[in-house]
């Protein structure tokens, strides 16, 4: 069997992505080296958007990897390079290398390295046309971008959104293998393996009863992630219905304008779950009846593919780039699209499920199937169809 050595060069280790590393490291005909610009994640640092120092649980790198030299104490940003990066590439001696996007420095390094030595590149990034962007930054990338993206030979996408942006910058479809966004389905199955218990016990901690319909949304309280339409619905519907439970999941600057928005906290009202470690986060999904996500800002939102895979509905607003035919959420199959900041127009989507029993358990049987696939393709299938498509 020929064996083929993929270098990934990515800034840091990185919660769901690891999961994906270890079962690619375990493919028949797959030699895989990670090298990593940063130690980011792996001690506490102070999250400016979480407000508060994280330490992130559970990285298990137990895959072939590499810390590059002056890692230590390197933060994350566009910024970010390793200087060294292509001798240790050398020395590694790859088939294929993949990159995550373009916008870091070090990305851009590694696909310059890998250009002028002629081999291969993959590229996975999360970029999408939905988000409001100033005609400056459009033109540049006009101009920009189609030089760049020229150099990849094949993309690893995400979703139909990511797609199109591609598309928009000259890329073939026939330079396109579905990937999409890995999560730590290991960790995920223990949860759904044990669904109802890891339900009531959420519950029971914050209180909520067996016949509330909970609605949770996950992500840093920040402005740009709306959870504030999510509050206005809250309020609306409390008087006429006392059965139905917001659960805003994180933490940050926007918690203290959020509470005071709150008509009612906790139950029948808005709880404010926190933040919650990833390892906890399947539990919450168990304890819910609907993922909501009302960002106006999130290319492809990592949160939603973890919620299908426990089966939730989802209703996102429409500049999120989770939704589209063959994406994450389809609409009218597990799920349902509002206009970003109109909180009738939410109510409406959340109403359409919650108003049908049926409907919401059909949705929730299509969510899982979906993600099922989707982790499939994540964790080693849609590798191997990139690495036989380029006949090395």
């Amino acid at each position: 069997m020929k064996v083929t050595r993929l270098a990934v060069v990515v800034s840091h280790p990185i919660q769901h992505f690891c999961p994906q590393y270890s079962n690619w490291s375990a493919l028949p005909g797959v030699n895989l080296r990670v090298f990593f610009a940063s130690r980011h994640g792996l001690t506490a640092y102070h999250d400016k958007n979480f407000d508060r120092v994280v330490q992130w649980e559970g990285l298990n790198l137990d895959f072939p990897h590499e810390f590059l030299p002056g890692s230590e104490g390197k933060s994350i940003g566009a910024w970010i390079d390793a200087p060294l990066l292509e001798s240790r590439l050398a020395e590694f001696a790859p088939d294929v290398v993949q990159v995550y996007g373009y916008s870091q420095k070090l990305q851009r390094r590694a696909l310059s390295w890998a250009t002028a030595k002629k081999i291969p590149v993959l590229m996975v990034a999360d970029s999408e046309l939905r988000g409001r962007r100033n005609w400056a930054i459009r033109l540049a990338k006009a101009i920009v971008l189609p030089a760049i993206l020229g150099k990849v030979h094949r993309f690893l996408t995400i979703g139909d959104a990511n797609e199109a942006y591609f598309r928009n910058y000259g890329v073939s479809d026939a330079q396109f293998i579905r990937s999409c966004y890995p999560i730590d389905v290991k960790s995920y199955d223990q949860a759904l393996n044990a669904r109802e218990e890891a339900r009531g016990r959420v519950r029971r901690e914050h209180g909520i009863p067996d016949d509330h319909q909970v609605l949770l949304m996950v992500g840093k309280l920040v402005p740009w992630k709306r959870q504030s339409d999510l509050v206005d619905f809250s309020n609306l519907i409390q008087a006429s219905r006392g059965d139905m439970t917001v659960v805003l999941a994180g933490t940050g600057e926007d918690e203290p304008r959020l509470r005071a928005l709150s008509g009612r906290q906790g139950v029948g009202g808005v709880i404010f779950a926190g933040f919650v470690p990833p390892g906890k986060l399947p539990e919450y999904y168990c304890a819910s009846d609907i993922y909501v996500h009302c960002s106006e800002r999130e290319p492809h939102s990592v949160a939603i593919s973890e919620a299908i895979y426990c089966g939730l509905p989802v209703v996102l607003s429409d500049s999120c780039g989770s939704y589209g035919p063959t994406d994450d959420v389809r609409v009218g199959l597990n799920g349902y699209v509002y206009r970003c900041a109109d909180v009738a127009s939410l109510s409406s989507a959340i109403f359409r499920i919650i108003g049908s029993p049926g409907r919401r358990i059909s949705m929730g049987l299509a969510s899982a199937e979906i993600a099922r696939c989707n982790q499939q393709l994540a964790h080693g299938r849609a590798l191997l169809q990139a690495l036989d498509s380029l006949s090395l």
